[in-house]
């Protein structure tokens, strides 16, 4: 099947549109299709990459997630290793987020639930993802978490308690 070509605001006024129906169920939904719409994003960084997702290079393997998401409009992204278990996913122009909504919390669940799916695929072990900074509530960019389940569970309970990331991640 040929990919669809949607203005970039369209995901998120998909996301406004089924957050309106229910919110927690609706970010669940979203999420969901996120991941399952890995496969296409597998197969296109794979082919370009020269191999199967877990036998590409982390270099190679960041530098053709990038290439896939700007090719096809999501945006730029840039990686950063935070410290031994937890990495980051910047995204700088990402077109899910909707810089002039004005939200309390980050909003890009397609993009969670996608990047999370690609990174267990890429790795071969259950990859968590939770978004920190979104364009949709002010953020100059959205921000993504990464690491195990378990890591990023403490680490969502460290942010709730310490106020900051790098208070945050101090401890690990």
């Amino acid at each position: 099947m040929g990919d669809v070509i949607l203005p970039a605001g369209a995901l998120a006024e998909l996301r406004r549109a089924i957050e309106e129906v229910s919110a927690e169920s609706g970010v669940r939904a979203l999420r969901e299709a996120g991941r399952r719409l890995a496969g296409d994003a597998e197969i296109a960084i794979a082919e370009r990459g020269g191999g199967p997702l877990p036998a590409l290079t982390l270099g190679t393997f960041w530098a053709e997630l990038s290439r896939y998401f700007d090719e096809a409009g999501w945006g730029r992204i840039e990686h950063e290793q935070l410290n031994e278990g937890v990495g980051a996913v910047v995204a700088i122009d990402w077109a899910e987020a909707d810089p002039t909504e004005g939200r309390s919390a980050p909003g890009c669940h397609i993009s969670t639930g996608l990047l999370a799916e690609l990174l267990t695929r890429a790795v071969g072990q259950p990859m968590a993802v939770m978004e920190v900074d979104c364009r949709s509530q002010g953020d100059a960019a959205c921000r993504f978490l990464f690491g195990s389940p378990t890591t990023l569970l403490l680490v969502h309970k460290r942010l709730a308690q310490a106020g900051s990331l790098e208070d945050a991640l101090a401890s690990f």
